[in-house]
């Protein structure tokens, strides 16, 4: 069979999707699917099911838009099927209900059935046997126990809640990437998808692999000159900045009578992150309350510095292969089987206004026949390169799954 069989369908239709993808994978071991929240999404996952059968987890969530590399641009209305067939990894799912209301409860639930459902591997465990055994120790320290794949429901607001959850169930060492289901920016919720349909919920898929994977998290933006430091805030309401008034702060630095959601849109803010690294992360403002504080898209800690960020297409493009790159090397692959993309909505409003081809990248760093799939999340989740974890805005995080076993 070779080390891994990847397929991919995408289209307007699931039961093409289905069928185009489980072409190339008769017996698949996972299956994630992504649909625009348009369609009628337990419609979506009934007829993907139909095609795939009952034995196979089937995993994925709604999007606010979908691309892959079948197709020439980014896309809505459709849905994209990505199956993964190999002997050399396992996989667990699992799902958390109540994610608004009891984010932690959620996660514990999530992957606790993940892991019910990961089933021992033996090949895998032979493999990582092997690898200790016969690798240097700067490869044995990229060896991965687990990934985690997490869904998360994009209008809860508790996606940092769900991580600590996570966190404290899984430990440290054990990677997580992924995004928020997201809807068509009306409604007051999003779809989440675990052998069902479910709305207020996170879905983990814990991979168990003796095949190399990576990931890697990264945005279009570097910091501008001005700032201010957060005097008082409490989750993702900030109340004042600079002991005044949060609004009247962020009016002052972006030199405007109104805060607009548009303006909030295209001018993001950064966050030092305070590992050895000192990446930034992207935390977008969401909304001007009455009081004067302002809601923001991620939880903001009180006493950071709040810096203004900036972009451009040269900026944009570079930064994204940086990203794809980072994910390669922490798989410690030279063949990229296929890419996984979450990408954040307001950074799709900022790659059409640029001009930013992420598919076009992928397959000049990786090859023209490389799988891709992504869709536009509301909000990522994903570690900096000095492993902080974190709900990130106007973020790319991406998962890369190679065609090459940890032995190798």
């Amino acid at each position: 069979m070779g080390i891994i069989k990847v397929g991919l369908g995408h289209s307007t239709d699931a039961t093409e999707a289905a069928t185009q993808a489980m072409a190339t994978t008769p017996k698949p071991g996972l299956v994630i699917c992504f649909a625009c929240f348009g369609l009628d999404v337990p419609s979506v996952y009934e007829a993907v099911r139909a095609v795939v059968g009952e034995a196979v987890p089937v995993i994925g969530g709604s999007s606010s838009g979908e691309f892959s590399s079948l197709m020439p641009e980014p896309v809505t209305g459709t849905v994209m099927v990505l199956t993964l067939q190999s002997s050399y990894f396992s996989v667990g799912v699992g799902v958390g209900e109540n994610l608004s209301t009891a984010p932690e409860n959620a996660a514990c639930d999530a992957i606790r059935n993940a892991h019910d459902t990961l089933l021992a591997n033996p090949a895998v465990m032979s493999l990582m046997a092997i690898a200790l055994d016969s690798k240097g120790a700067s490869e044995v320290s990229r060896l991965k126990s687990q990934v985690n794949m997490v869904l998360p429901d994009g209008t809860s607001g508790q996606e940092e809640a769900f991580l600590r959850g996570l966190i404290r169930k899984t430990g440290t060492t054990a990677q997580v990437i992924g995004g928020s289901t997201g809807n068509d920016l009306q409604a007051d919720h999003s779809f989440q998808i675990c052998n069902g349909v479910y709305k207020d919920s996170a879905v983990v898929a814990s991979f168990s692999s003796g095949v190399k994977m990576g990931t890697a998290m990264g945005h279009p933006y570097l910091p501008a000159g001005k700032g201010a430091v957060v005097t008082s805030a409490k989750g993702r309401v900030v109340n004042t900045l600079n002991g005044k008034p949060a609004a009247d702060v962020l009016q002052r630095l972006l030199e405007s009578d109104e805060l607009t959601p548009e303006l909030f849109i295209q001018n993001p803010f950064g966050i030092k992150s305070s590992d050895v690294f000192g990446e930034y992360t992207i935390k977008s403002a969401q909304a001007v309350n009455d009081d004067g504080s302002v809601t923001f898209y991620a939880e903001i800690p009180q006493g950071e510095f709040l810096r203004e960020m900036k972009t451009d297409p040269d900026t944009a493009r570079k930064q994204f292969r940086e990203t794809l790159e980072n994910a390669i090397i922490d798989a410690g692959c030279k063949k990229v089987a296929a890419v996984v993309v979450f990408n954040c909505i307001l950074r799709h409003d900022l790659k059409c206004r640029l001009g930013v081809d992420d598919v076009g990248i992928i397959k000049e760093v990786c090859g023209e026949d490389v799988t891709v799939i992504g869709f536009n999340t509301f909000g990522e989740q994903g570690a900096t390169l000095g492993g902080s974890m974190g709900h990130y805005n106007q973020t790319a995080t991406v998962l890369v799954i190679a065609e090459e076993v940890i032995t190798q």
